[in-house]
């Protein structure tokens, strides 16, 4: 497919059309100040279940944030993971399975924050396998492709959200250092 215009721009709006929420940040300071403000913008806590993937310790986390560094458990309200990939056609997440990066943490809290850098944006889902496979030194045993928040329309054809996963996914996508 080719299109026209910004990649960043485009991966936004498709993210965005699917009732994504994206913060679109500079630095590796302002990541956090992204969290932060959407779990108080959305009255989540100031508790989160973070991945033990180490690309996640490059941020300046803030100690008013209470940080679980393990896989969730039912009872977590809000995960934080980092993204193999942003796929700018679609809009879509690829994150890849690992010990430093559950794949429960992408399904069951209510809330999925994913932290992408602008450089692990790709043009298409195709190159979104090839990332998945080349972060993994071969074929991952999963690998989710994940465009916005769970949800449904099974009911009365109306929109429902957190059907069979999070009710709210926000990306925080780096384009700075």
């Amino acid at each position: 497919p080719r299109w026209d215009g910004d990649p960043i721009e485009r991966f936004v709006a498709k993210l965005r059309a699917v009732a994504a929420s994206v913060d679109v940040v500079g630095t590796v300071a302002d990541v956090p100040q992204s969290v932060q403000t959407f779990l108080r913008e959305n009255d989540i806590p100031l508790v989160v279940t973070m991945a033990p993937d180490d690309r996640l310790n490059l941020y300046p986390w803030p100690d008013d944030l209470e940080i679980s560094r393990r896989n969730v458990v039912p009872d977590d309200v809000t995960s934080i993971t980092a993204a193999e990939a942003g796929v700018i056609e679609t809009g879509s997440l690829v994150l890849r399975s690992s010990p430093k990066s559950p794949t429960g943490m992408n399904f069951l809290p209510e809330n999925h924050i994913v932290i992408l850098h602008q450089e692990q944006l790709v043009k298409n889902l195709e190159d979104g396998w090839v990332s998945a496979h080349d972060s993994s030194g071969g074929v991952p045993r999963t690998v989710n492709l994940v465009t916005g928040p769970s949800k449904t329309a099974d009911i009365e054809q109306t929109i429902e959200y957190g059907a069979h996963g999070p009710r709210r996914l926000h990306v925080v996508l780096l384009v700075g250092a």
